[in-house]
């Protein structure tokens, strides 16, 4: 098999390959032949945008998973009345901050446990 590859030079191998139809690409010319489905994106940066809305997406999934639940329950205490000097604000807060400190501890948990 080398000896074959030793007599046969680069233009032969490349001109072989070119006439052995469409299932092989080109890379000298990448923008002939080319169809819309073999280019997603409209702009050279485009990729980046559906980087950037992928995790702007993530990051609200995960925002809405930790800040609903206590909104909610604060609600459902506004309905049945605060304890004096309480408010919708000072519930939400505490409700915030203690579903964000069990998420870090999760966290670190998993990082913690991780090596083992």
């Amino acid at each position: 098999m080398a000896d074959i590859s030793k007599l046969r030079d680069l233009d032969t191998r490349m001109a072989e390959r070119r006439g052995a139809g469409t299932a092989v690409r080109d890379l000298a010319r990448p923008n002939q032949g080319s169809t819309d489905f073999e280019k997603p994106f409209s702009s050279p940066l485009g990729w980046l945008g559906a980087v950037l809305l992928n995790i702007a997406l993530v990051v609200a999934v995960g925002l809405a998973t930790v800040l609903v639940p206590p909104l909610m329950a604060c609600r459902e205490q506004s309905a049945r009345g605060f304890y004096a000097g309480d408010t919708f604000g000072a519930c939400a807060s505490r409700g915030i901050l203690a579903r964000f400190q069990d998420f870090d501890g999760r966290i670190r948990k998993m990082i913690l446990n991780s090596g083992q």
